[in-house]
Protein backbone atom coordinates (compact mmCIF):
# COMPACT_ATOMS: atom_id res chain seq x y z
CA UNK A 1 0.00 0.00 0.00
CA UNK A 2 1.81 3.69 -0.66
CA UNK A 3 0.94 6.74 1.02
CA UNK A 4 -0.71 9.42 -0.52
CA UNK A 5 1.59 12.52 -1.13
CA UNK A 6 0.86 15.61 1.43
CA UNK A 7 -1.71 17.75 0.32
CA UNK A 8 -0.02 20.90 0.54
CA UNK A 9 -1.79 23.21 3.42
CA UNK A 10 -4.02 25.93 1.46
CA UNK A 11 -6.74 28.32 2.39
CA UNK A 12 -9.22 30.05 1.08
CA UNK A 13 -8.69 33.71 -1.30
CA UNK A 14 -11.13 35.32 1.57
CA UNK A 15 -9.05 33.70 4.45
CA UNK A 16 -5.97 35.12 2.58
CA UNK A 17 -6.96 38.56 2.01
CA UNK A 18 -7.92 38.54 5.72
CA UNK A 19 -4.78 37.48 6.90
CA UNK A 20 -2.80 39.90 4.97
CA UNK A 21 -5.53 42.94 5.65
CA UNK A 22 -6.39 43.15 2.05
CA UNK A 23 -9.23 43.15 -0.29
CA UNK A 24 -10.22 39.70 -1.76
CA UNK A 25 -9.88 41.37 -5.17
CA UNK A 26 -6.35 42.04 -4.33
CA UNK A 27 -5.35 39.07 -3.05
CA UNK A 28 -6.83 37.36 -6.18
CA UNK A 29 -4.26 39.75 -8.11
CA UNK A 30 -1.51 39.40 -5.93
CA UNK A 31 -1.93 35.25 -7.11
CA UNK A 32 -2.24 36.58 -11.02
CA UNK A 33 0.90 38.30 -10.31
CA UNK A 34 2.42 35.75 -8.61
CA UNK A 35 2.95 36.94 -4.83
CA UNK A 36 1.20 34.24 -3.51
CA UNK A 37 1.33 30.81 -5.02
CA UNK A 38 -2.09 29.16 -5.58
CA UNK A 39 -4.18 26.38 -7.24
CA UNK A 40 -7.60 25.54 -8.25
CA UNK A 41 -9.97 22.62 -7.18
CA UNK A 42 -11.62 20.52 -9.84
CA UNK A 43 -14.51 22.29 -8.52
CA UNK A 44 -12.44 25.68 -9.85
CA UNK A 45 -12.23 26.91 -6.47
CA UNK A 46 -8.77 28.58 -6.06
CA UNK A 47 -6.49 27.55 -2.92
CA UNK A 48 -4.04 29.79 -2.03
CA UNK A 49 -0.90 27.45 -0.16
CA UNK A 50 -0.11 28.66 3.49
CA UNK A 51 3.66 28.81 2.58
CA UNK A 52 3.33 31.40 0.43
CA UNK A 53 1.12 33.60 2.41
CA UNK A 54 3.50 33.27 5.24
CA UNK A 55 6.30 34.27 3.22
CA UNK A 56 3.80 37.61 2.72
CA UNK A 57 2.94 37.78 6.04
CA UNK A 58 6.91 37.44 7.28
CA UNK A 59 7.82 40.11 4.48
CA UNK A 60 4.84 42.97 6.19
CA UNK A 61 6.45 41.83 9.77
CA UNK A 62 10.30 42.63 8.35
CA UNK A 63 9.40 45.64 6.91
CA UNK A 64 7.26 47.07 9.90
CA UNK A 65 10.23 46.14 11.90
CA UNK A 66 12.70 47.82 9.29
CA UNK A 67 10.51 50.65 9.15
CA UNK A 68 10.85 53.57 7.47
CA UNK A 69 11.95 55.97 9.95
CA UNK A 70 9.10 57.80 9.23
CA UNK A 71 5.41 57.75 7.76
CA UNK A 72 5.24 58.28 4.00
CA UNK A 73 2.69 59.50 1.57
CA UNK A 74 2.09 58.36 -1.17
CA UNK A 75 -0.22 59.21 -3.85
CA UNK A 76 -1.80 56.91 -6.54
CA UNK A 77 -3.41 58.34 -9.80
CA UNK A 78 -5.09 55.51 -11.35
CA UNK A 79 -8.29 55.82 -13.74
CA UNK A 80 -9.30 51.73 -13.13
CA UNK A 81 -10.10 51.07 -9.77
CA UNK A 82 -9.11 47.95 -9.78
CA UNK A 83 -5.62 48.74 -10.17
CA UNK A 84 -5.50 51.54 -8.26
CA UNK A 85 -6.44 49.43 -5.55
CA UNK A 86 -4.34 46.60 -6.12
CA UNK A 87 -1.34 49.38 -6.02
CA UNK A 88 -2.39 51.04 -2.77
CA UNK A 89 -2.99 47.77 -0.51
CA UNK A 90 0.32 46.39 -1.91
CA UNK A 91 2.32 49.45 -1.31
CA UNK A 92 0.71 49.83 2.14
CA UNK A 93 1.31 46.38 2.96
CA UNK A 94 5.03 46.51 2.26
CA UNK A 95 5.18 50.59 4.01
CA UNK A 96 2.99 49.74 6.49
CA UNK A 97 3.43 53.61 8.21
CA UNK A 98 2.25 54.83 5.03
CA UNK A 99 -0.73 57.13 4.61
CA UNK A 100 -2.24 55.82 1.12
CA UNK A 101 -4.18 58.11 -1.24
CA UNK A 102 -6.06 57.16 -4.05
CA UNK A 103 -7.09 58.89 -7.51
CA UNK A 104 -8.76 58.51 -10.22
CA UNK A 105 -8.88 62.42 -11.04
CA UNK A 106 -6.46 63.94 -13.93
CA UNK A 107 -2.62 64.56 -12.90
CA UNK A 108 -3.10 68.18 -13.45
CA UNK A 109 -5.30 68.60 -10.27
CA UNK A 110 -1.92 68.25 -8.84
CA UNK A 111 -1.05 71.91 -10.07
CA UNK A 112 -3.91 73.68 -7.89
CA UNK A 113 -3.22 71.58 -4.49
CA UNK A 114 -2.87 73.60 -1.80
CA UNK A 115 -2.09 71.33 0.82
CA UNK A 116 2.00 69.60 1.30
CA UNK A 117 2.98 66.97 -2.00
CA UNK A 118 3.00 63.82 -1.47
CA UNK A 119 6.46 61.81 -0.71
CA UNK A 120 6.05 59.39 -3.76
CA UNK A 121 3.34 60.37 -6.74
CA UNK A 122 2.68 56.71 -8.95
CA UNK A 123 0.75 58.31 -11.77
CA UNK A 124 -0.95 56.43 -14.88
CA UNK A 125 0.69 58.10 -18.15
CA UNK A 126 -2.98 58.72 -19.34
CA UNK A 127 -3.48 61.01 -17.08
CA UNK A 128 -0.11 62.73 -16.76
CA UNK A 129 -0.14 66.32 -18.02
CA UNK A 130 3.77 66.45 -17.98
CA UNK A 131 3.07 69.58 -20.40
CA UNK A 132 0.89 71.65 -17.89
CA UNK A 133 3.62 70.85 -15.28
CA UNK A 134 6.83 71.93 -16.96
CA UNK A 135 4.74 75.71 -17.81
CA UNK A 136 3.84 75.61 -14.06
CA UNK A 137 7.24 75.08 -12.75
CA UNK A 138 8.56 78.03 -15.62
CA UNK A 139 6.11 80.49 -14.65
CA UNK A 140 6.59 79.96 -11.11
CA UNK A 141 10.65 79.19 -11.01
CA UNK A 142 10.13 76.51 -8.14
CA UNK A 143 9.34 72.80 -8.79
CA UNK A 144 6.13 71.36 -7.81
CA UNK A 145 6.80 68.52 -6.75
CA UNK A 146 11.10 68.88 -5.78
CA UNK A 147 11.35 66.66 -3.47
CA UNK A 148 8.95 63.53 -4.82
CA UNK A 149 9.71 60.62 -5.77
CA UNK A 150 8.00 61.04 -9.53
CA UNK A 151 6.81 57.08 -10.72
CA UNK A 152 5.16 57.19 -14.15
CA UNK A 153 3.04 54.09 -15.53
CA UNK A 154 3.21 53.21 -19.32
CA UNK A 155 0.76 50.92 -20.16
CA UNK A 156 2.25 50.43 -23.56
CA UNK A 157 5.71 48.41 -23.78
CA UNK A 158 6.31 48.84 -27.10
CA UNK A 159 6.38 52.66 -26.95
CA UNK A 160 8.65 52.74 -23.66
CA UNK A 161 11.49 54.43 -25.07
CA UNK A 162 9.71 57.23 -26.76
CA UNK A 163 7.50 57.62 -24.05
CA UNK A 164 10.38 58.11 -21.91
CA UNK A 165 11.40 60.69 -24.16
CA UNK A 166 8.40 62.90 -23.84
CA UNK A 167 8.75 63.09 -20.01
CA UNK A 168 10.26 64.69 -17.73
CA UNK A 169 13.72 63.71 -16.45
CA UNK A 170 12.53 63.73 -12.99
CA UNK A 171 10.37 60.81 -13.66
CA UNK A 172 10.69 57.26 -13.57
CA UNK A 173 8.93 55.18 -16.26
CA UNK A 174 7.45 51.64 -15.16
CA UNK A 175 5.43 49.25 -17.59
CA UNK A 176 2.07 48.65 -16.73
CA UNK A 177 1.83 46.72 -14.01
CA UNK A 178 4.67 47.46 -12.30
CA UNK A 179 7.12 44.75 -10.73
CA UNK A 180 6.02 44.92 -7.14
CA UNK A 181 9.72 44.44 -5.33
CA UNK A 182 11.33 46.82 -8.35
CA UNK A 183 8.93 49.53 -7.02
CA UNK A 184 9.35 49.00 -3.58
CA UNK A 185 13.32 48.39 -4.52
CA UNK A 186 12.66 52.13 -5.58
CA UNK A 187 10.61 53.83 -3.00
CA UNK A 188 13.28 51.84 -0.69
CA UNK A 189 16.32 53.52 -2.18
CA UNK A 190 13.98 56.98 -2.16
CA UNK A 191 13.49 56.94 1.75
CA UNK A 192 17.59 55.68 2.14
CA UNK A 193 19.14 58.59 -0.13
CA UNK A 194 16.41 61.46 1.76
CA UNK A 195 17.28 59.83 5.01
CA UNK A 196 21.38 60.23 4.18
CA UNK A 197 21.00 63.84 2.90
CA UNK A 198 18.86 64.70 5.98
CA UNK A 199 22.09 63.31 8.47
CA UNK A 200 24.29 65.06 6.23
CA UNK A 201 22.41 68.36 6.76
Amino acid sequence: MTNKPAIPATCSTSEAAKILGISVRAAQLWVENGMLQAWKTPGGHRRILRSSLALIVEQQKMAADQGTGEALSILIIETAQSEREYLGEALLAAFPNSKIQLSATAFESLLSLGEKTPDVLIANLDTLDAVSLQQHDRASGTSLLAGTLLIALAPDHAAMAELRRQLPSEFILLGKPPAQDELQRLIRAFIQGRQNHRRKA
